[in-house]
């Protein structure tokens, strides 16, 4: 068994309740629930050890592989399956980077005007608030196992997310581009291949701020190399994008 255990009050009791909330809705696109029980403050919560490796680096096989969990997620979990949930997109707006004034306190590796980015930033909670998919909201490599036949499953949903379904994709695709796959290539490929272009592109510069600030942050610097390689490959397929 994986066992995930915490006291509620600052999150991580919260966490762990919710995941073995979402655990029926999300079947094997993750770890199976074996059990979970409240001990006083303290939640706790199971799971059959999934076995296989964390993604170190997206290969060509994996892509292939992600692009049918994406295929999955959209026929499971559009619309959400559970009650109790909301917009990730509210949630998300404190961490916003505000590039009206990061992009001219610290300017971003891009040709994109800070304006440009301002103005699509700016449309976040108009664009996101009105998806209905169950969000992972922190899908990147190492939520991400491999098992030996190749097949991928999802851990840790911690989160009692709506959004729309292509985020988490959008998500997760600068990831894979630090591994040299093609984010734009990746998402033409994928069920969600019809977003509309300025839905995805306000996402990433709502992404992209977040990213852009904090990696300059004191702190754990494992975490702000991480962020900022993450703000690089936001900001280049943004860049891309609008040409």
């Amino acid at each position: 068994m994986f066992v995930k255990a915490a006291p509620v009050g600052d999150g991580l009791g919260e966490a762990v309740e919710a995941g073995a909330v979402l655990a029926d809705a999300v079947g094997d696109l993750g770890p199976r629930l074996l059990g979970a029980v409240r001990c006083e403050d303290w939640r706790v919560a199971a799971y059959e050890v999934v076995d296989g490796v964390t993604v170190d680096a997206w290969s060509s096989a994996d892509v292939d592989q992600l692009l049918r969990v994406i295929d999955r997620m959209r026929e499971r979990l559009e619309p959400c399956p559970v009650g109790g949930v909301w917009p990730y997109a509210r949630d998300f707006v404190p961490l916003l980077g505000d590039w009206a004034t990061l992009g001219v306190r610290r300017p971003p590796p891009v040709s994109v005007p800070v304006a440009r980015l301002a103005e699509l930033e700016a449309r976040w909670m108009e664009v996101l608030t009105s998806g209905v998919a169950l969000h992972h909201g922190d899908l990147r490599r190492d939520n991400v196992i491999r098992e030996p036949d190749g097949r991928l499953r999802i851990v840790d949903w911690t989160h009692m997310w709506t959004a729309p379904g292509w985020m988490d994709l959008v998500r997760l695709l600068p990831d894979l581009a630090s591994a040299e796959h093609d984010p734009e290539t990746v998402l033409r490929r994928s069920c969600w291949r019809d977003t509309p272009d300025e839905d995805v592109n306000v996402a990433l510069a709502g992404l992209a701020g977040r990213a852009w600030r904090d990696c300059a942050l004191p702190g754990d610097q494992r975490l702000r190399r991480m962020q900022r390689e993450q703000a690089e490959h936001l900001l280049s397929w943004l860049d891309t994008r609008l040409g």
